[in-house]
């Protein structure tokens, strides 16, 4: 392949991910010929991936990436997913809070109820292995496969053990080592069986999208990404300061390229950029909605949230920046911020 052309591809494939461009090049110089760039997860592994971006829920936190994910590298039977190190949820790492939100757990008796679930965490995930630099899940009685890692000097084992500790000091069970579904598992599996189907069915939808989760910072230009699912159907805002243009057109072909994208196809594109009632004082709000093939489960709906005037968003600004956000990643999307932080820079 031309070294241009491989360039080029690597860039693109960089878009997607968020890896740096020389790893990049090393993923599409393995790949056979004719296989897609971005392989498609299926069965089990589909839906951990699913399950595991449903799970680390986006919120109004503001992260150094989109909703805290740092890059994905996608295998056909594997993904790799990097935390942001320096970003915190509530005050605690994502790396903790990913331990906390994903791994399963048993109430004590004194916590239970018939109104409330006898579990917290994803009922089926489990840990193969805890090292220093990685936490590998998996699906119970399954070879589904995702790494968690975080760059810095964030240590998964220690994280694991500590959490295991605190669990049982206070009389809950950590069940994310039984080789089968615990009791509890079976129990919540089989009073929300609707929602389990429903989230089996549209994991094409939440997979694909963690796949290529790299589009929100490297193509998007918003400065906070918040999404939530409602069965089988995913919401994202994605909020712009005032002055900066949403790119959601560029966003939403990327999204369904035919070789790089997904199966999805958009079924309403409302715009209000250049309204010409539109007031800059106020939000103005562009609105996709698109879906899958027919027959197929699972919506998506982006909102594109331009922020009027009225926004006073320099706090959100310094929190990006103790978030550890790239310089160049914040003169895209809060340039009026982070141009008259570089004068004061200047003249200090």
């Amino acid at each position: 392949m031309p070294r241009g052309h491989a360039d080029r591809n690597a860039r693109r494939y960089q878009q997607y991910t968020g890896i740096g461009h020389q790893a990049a090049l090393r993923q599409l110089q393995d790949r056979a010929p004719g296989n897609r760039p971005i392989p498609t997860a299926e069965g089990a592994q589909q839906l951990l991936e699913g399950l595991v971006f449903q799970h680390l829920k986006g919120d109004v936190d503001y992260f150094a990436h989109p909703v805290g994910i740092t890059s994905v590298l996608p295998a056909t039977g594997s993904l790799t997913l990097t935390l942001d190190a320096s970003s915190t949820r509530h005050g605690h790492t994502l790396a903790a809070h990913a331990i906390e939100g994903l791994l399963p757990v048993e109430l004590p008796a004194s916590e239970r109820s018939e109104d409330d679930p006898e579990i917290i965490g994803v009922q089926g995930i489990r840990v193969l292995r805890a090292t220093r630099t990685a936490l590998h899940l998996t699906l119970v009685g399954t070879s589904a496969s995702l790494i968690l890692t975080s760059a810095g000097d964030t240590d998964w084992k220690t994280l694991l053990d500590t959490r295991h500790r605190e669990l049982t000091d206070a009389g809950y069970r950590p069940c994310w080592g039984d080789p089968l579904f615990a009791e509890q598992e079976r129990d919540f599996r089989a009073a929300h069986a609707k929602w389990c189907l429903a989230t089996e069915r549209s994991s094409w939808l939440s997979s694909g999208l963690l796949r290529r989760v790299g589009l929100l910072h490297e193509v998007g230009a918003a400065y906070c990404t918040r999404y939530w699912v409602t069965w089988d159907d995913w919401k994202f805002e994605l909020r712009h300061d005032p002055g900066v243009q949403p790119p959601h057109d560029l966003l939403v072909d990327l999204l369904i390229h035919s070789w790089w994208g997904m199966p999805l196809s958009v079924d309403l594109r409302h715009c209000q950029c250049d309204a010409s009632w539109a007031d800059p004082r106020y939000d103005r709000e562009c609105r996709l909605e698109l879906s899958g093939p027919a027959g197929s489960s699972g919506t998506l709906q982006l909102r594109f949230r331009a922020m009027g005037t009225w926004c006073g968003s320099r706090d959100t600004y310094e929190d990006l920046l103790r978030a550890g956000a790239a310089p160049r990643w914040l003169g895209r999307v809060m340039p009026r911020h982070h141009g008259a932080n570089a004068e004061a820079n200047q003249e200090e």
